[in-house]
């Protein structure tokens, strides 16, 4: 029905994001939004990002802030599967070459089925997190491919105006993006009329992985492009026809209700032993299978339900490496990597997410006992690591409240590159997070 792979160019060319709310919250009207989206054309990205130099320009490779930040600050292993073959690795899906220009590959996208369900997904994620680059690009294709601005502002809440398979997309979409805690087992049974299992996986990945690049570039403060595609962005604070012009937004945030404290020891334990017997909410690929693509690059490793789940996916070996690179280079202390994730988990109830951290946790000899209360997990560690796990419990649960003042006190104690590493961290566990436990994989034994 749909490519796997849109969501992969979608991250390479389309997302950045800057928080620039009022006092009360997001955006709540198009113009409003179209006004926000428009003002980040003049922003300062909070971690420096330098004009565009002339071995880049003679390059051809797409300029987009985004991906040029990323460039700059992170580990290239880290970001494997989001650059090889932008369509996951040749090795299980022989591919010709890729275009070598923004203009060219959305060109190639924009003919793919299910390009516009996924740019549409894209949109809703991004008003839900308050991400007004992402916003500002997935504006500028959904008009490529011929959308009318009535249509798109009918994303922002009239979804009874897009076909039927599409409305319970949209609505799991906001919900897994908002309140990942509280997708269960009857979002995807709403699901399963207009989507296959497999269907379901990549919709349930894609989102996932669209959250984590609001995370990114919300953190970041990245400047709106002026030109995307090999055109010139003109403005995008155009016109909005009457009946949207003062019509709320049913996607933003609102006022939602904070994450619940934190479960007591007990509990925590006897849902992680759970978890152990669940089974995952869809069918998915066969063991074996998964076993047999896992060996092209981890022989001899029997394959994780995560992996399991997206084996058929064609970034699914990249993805594979990436996390293993996660864990292994970079200059963030990996203590931190690991209670990053732990945070994330527990934030989004992420239990099969939570079990993989607290194995890494006790693998690595950390004391057990000082999980299961952030209070504890802040005092045990230094003052920097309890600043970095602060901002990754706002960055989880409000991403559209960050402000520069959360960014410079992480720069106070670590430097550009740490400050790039740890949000990615974050960003990477909230996506892991929610793709996860929304398909409920049962934890290993």
């Amino acid at each position: 029905m749909f490519s796997n792979q849109l969501w992969l160019a979608s991250l390479l060319f389309a997302s950045s994001v800057v928080v620039s709310y009022a006092a009360d919250g997001p955006a709540s009207t198009r113009p409003e939004m179209k006004k926000a989206i428009e003002a980040l054309k003049g922003r300062t990205a909070r971690l420096s990002l330098p004009a565009p130099t002339e071995q880049e320009i003679a390059s051809g490779r797409p300029l987009v802030n985004n991906g040029r930040l990323r460039s700059l600050y992170l580990p290239p292993s880290w970001q494997s599967f989001l650059i090889a073959g932008w369509g996951g690795n040749s090795a299980r899906r022989p591919m010709t070459s890729p275009p070598t220009n923004t203009a060219s590959l959305l060109k190639s996208l924009e003919a793919t089925p299910g390009y516009g369900f996924k740019t549409r997904l894209f949109w809703v994620v991004s008003r839900a997190n308050d991400c007004q680059y992402c916003l500002g690009h997935q504006e500028l294709k959904l008009k490529r491919i011929g959308m009318t601005d009535d249509q798109i502002a009918a994303l922002d809440g009239l979804w009874e105006r897009f076909p039927v398979n599409e409305q319970a997309a949209l609505k799991i979409t906001r919900k897994l993006t908002l309140s990942p805690h509280l997708v269960n087992e009857q979002d995807i049974a709403e699901l399963r009329p207009h989507f296959s299992d497999a269907e379901i996986i990549d919709i349930l990945y894609t989102v996932s992985r669209y959250n984590a690049v609001n995370r990114w570039t919300a953190s970041t403060g990245i400047p709106q492009d002026k030109s995307f595609g090999g055109e010139d962005h003109g403005t995008l604070d155009t016109p909005t026809s009457a009946e949207f012009n003062q019509l709320p937004s049913a996607v933003i945030p609102g006022k939602l209700a904070p994450r619940p404290d934190w479960e007591p020891r007990t509990e925590v334990e006897a849902k992680l032993k759970s978890a152990t017997w669940r089974e995952s909410l869809v069918k998915l690929p066969a063991l074996d299978d998964a076993r047999k693509s896992l060996t092209i690059v981890c022989p001899g490793v029997n394959p994780p339900s995560w992996f399991q789940a997206i084996s058929n996916l064609s970034i699914a070996h990249d993805a594979w490496v990436q996390r293993q690179a996660m864990t292994r280079d970079g200059k963030t202390p990996p203590d931190l990597r690991i209670l990053i994730a732990w945070v994330t988990a527990r934030e989004n109830r992420a239990w099969y997410s939570m079990g993989h951290a607290r194995a890494r946790h006790l693998a690595a000899g950390g004391d057990e006992s000082l999980l299961f209360s952030f209070a504890d997990l802040e005092k045990s560690v230094t003052p920097a690591n309890a600043e970095a796990l602060r901002f990754a419990r706002k960055l989880t649960t409000a991403p559209h409240t960050i402000v520069d003042a959360d960014i410079s006190k992480l720069k106070s104690t670590f430097d550009d590159f740490e400050v790039a590493e740890i949000i990615q961290l974050i960003c990477d566990a909230n996506a892991f997070d929610r793709f996860t436990e929304s398909l409920r994989l049962p934890l290993e034994k």
